[in-house]
């Protein structure tokens, strides 16, 4: 076995020292940053003015970031907005250029506010209770490669990395008992399944492993005598929602104030599959034709927050909006399995799957605040810009015990890589008829994370229209305006073999129509 073979697994046993634990499991720091995130959506209208609507309120869909937005109401209303999101992936592997695109149907908003007038002339005119579900991340995204090389595969790979010492019985999946080696050998879950499935073999008398898309020269090196195409496609779906508890108030007209409890609902589903297809399986000493590996997770929780809010109108036309939210205290429990096949002429058709896997743990977000400041003109002009801040280093990721020295790998990297991030948001609402409203909003998300620009940008346009008799119905488009782009490996570069780079390009945009009546 090559020297630098292992080094390389000397240094695969380091790490796994510190994340023994993560083997295979989701990527932990990833999904509480994923979780913690907030990309509003709301109300056509809030949508439609970019949610910039901390200083102006009224709108069911700004309760998720400023509670006292319910506080100007003076009349109940309710609200459903359902909504079309669509996001699109270019990917460039290997030379080649793939596209890709999911698309979804959700719920964004459905919501009940019913004012209560005191009777009082001044003090307190009137005080609410709301109810909204807002949705504040849609999780939906697709991509997929394909690319053809014949310098590296994912089989000699995990070939590459196995443990020094290993004992391949140790991997062997028994009769009755399948599941010992998963939690029993050192080996990771994808080693063991490409070992039962006869994608890496044994290497008599010097401890080491092939892949089965690998060759072994008369000096001893090993090759990929022939093409293998590879491809590659990720999937997932869910979202993050946000069941708002609100009771608000109103002071002389003048001052308006609002508290939350929110209850945050989380979901999403993950699919993941890697498969290599020889060119020539007669140039492969196996008789290796191709091998599929699949990871499929699902993850399910809860969160709870608090929120308050305050708006003021200290002269005609200007008003001031302030929030602050606490941390989001998350309960997840999360569920993965994997599978491989493949085809060899030396073992013929295979097919293995893992247990299942399980975990629950706990994930604290950081706190966020909003300020705004809006202008109204009469009743047919209304602007607003909005300012948040939140500070992404600060999650904090810990066991169903609230125990952190189980993550602390994650946590570490989370204190050193995530940062604080200012989002910008700006609208602007014109009634050009005392029926129909007009539309524009922009919104900035900075990067959570240092060294990557990772901006999003976003553009709204949206019309309205209301009755006499309370109904109204509200439409909004919102595009990404860059391309967000990432690069990553198909699999760690091993024996001085550099694994193939994965560029992905990709943009999203959502339609949102509002159906409400006021009464």
């Amino acid at each position: 076995m090559k020297t630098y073979r292992k080094l390389i697994i000397a240094s695969v046993m380091l790490a796994g020292a510190f994340q023994a634990h993560a083997q295979l499991t989701p990527d932990y720091a990833y999904n509480a940053l994923l979780f913690s995130s907030h990309y509003y959506d709301g109300t056509a209208r809030s949508v439609g003015m970019g949610n910039a609507m901390t200083a102006l309120g009224g709108d069911l869909g700004a309760l998720s970031y400023n509670p006292a937005a319910s506080g100007i109401y003076r009349y109940s209303e309710i609200t459903i907005t359902p909504s079309v999101y669509s996001t699109n992936a270019g990917t460039t592997l290997l030379g080649n250029t793939d596209k890709s695109g999911i698309s979804r149907f959700s719920l964004s908003n459905v919501g009940w506010v019913s004012s209560f007038d005191t009777g009082l002339s001044r003090g307190l005119r009137n005080f609410n209770l709301s109810i909204t579900a807002n949705q504040t991340n849609n999780l939906a995204f697709r991509s997929s490669g394909r690319g053809t090389q014949n310098s590296s595969s994912y089989l000699g790979y995990l070939s590459a990395s196995m443990p020094e010492g290993i004992n391949p019985e140790s991997m062997t999946m028994p009769e009755g008992n399948y599941e010992r080696p998963f939690y029993n050998a050192s080996a990771t879950w994808d080693q063991i399944l490409a070992w039962n499935t006869g994608m890496t073999d044994s290497l008599v008398g010097n401890n080491g492993f092939v892949g089965a898309s690998e060759n072994i020269s008369s000096e001893g090196q090993f090759y990929v005598p022939g093409t293998l195409v590879q491809n590659y496609r990720k999937e997932r779906t869910g979202y993050v929602e946000d069941i708002v508890l609100n009771a608000s108030g109103n002071v002389d007209n003048i001052f308006f104030f609002g508290v939350n409890v929110t209850l945050q609902s989380i979901w999403a589903n993950e699919y993941i599959a890697y498969s290599e297809t020889a060119g020539n399986p007669s140039l492969f000493e196996t008789g290796f034709t191709d091998f599929t590996r699949e990871y499929r997770m699902t993850t399910s929780g809860f969160g709870v927050n608090v929120g308050a809010g305050i708006i003021v109108r200290p002269v005609a036309g200007l008003t001031i909006g302030a929030s602050v939210t606490t941390p989001t205290w998350m309960y997840l429990n999360e569920s993965w399995m994997q599978s491989m096949n493949g085809y060899t002429a030396m073992y013929g058709s295979s097919y293995v799957e893992s247990p299942v896997g399980e975990n629950s743990y706990r994930v604290t977000s950081p706190f966020r605040w909003n300020v705004g400041i809006g202008y109204t003109v009469g009743g047919w002009l209304a602007i607003d810009v909005d300012y948040e801040r939140t500070d992404y280093s600060g999650i904090r990721i810990k066991d169903r015990y609230n125990d952190t020295d189980l993550y602390s790998f994650e946590n570490e990297y989370i204190s050193k890589t995530y940062k604080s991030v200012n989002n910008v948001r700006a609208g602007i609402e014109a009634w050009p008829h005392p029926q129909v409203a007009l539309r524009a909003g922009y919104n900035y998300y900075g990067s959570p994370e240092a060294g990557i620009d990772n901006q999003w940008h976003y553009a709204s346009a949206g019309i309205g229209f209301r009755t006499a008799s309370g109904f109204f119905i509200d439409a909004a488009w919102q595009q990404q305006c860059n391309k967000t782009s990432l690069d990553f490996l198909l699999y760690d570069s091993y024996d001085n073999l550099a694994s193939p780079q994965v560029n992905e390009r990709f943009f999203s945009w959502k339609i949102l129509l509002t159906l409400g009546w006021r009464f």
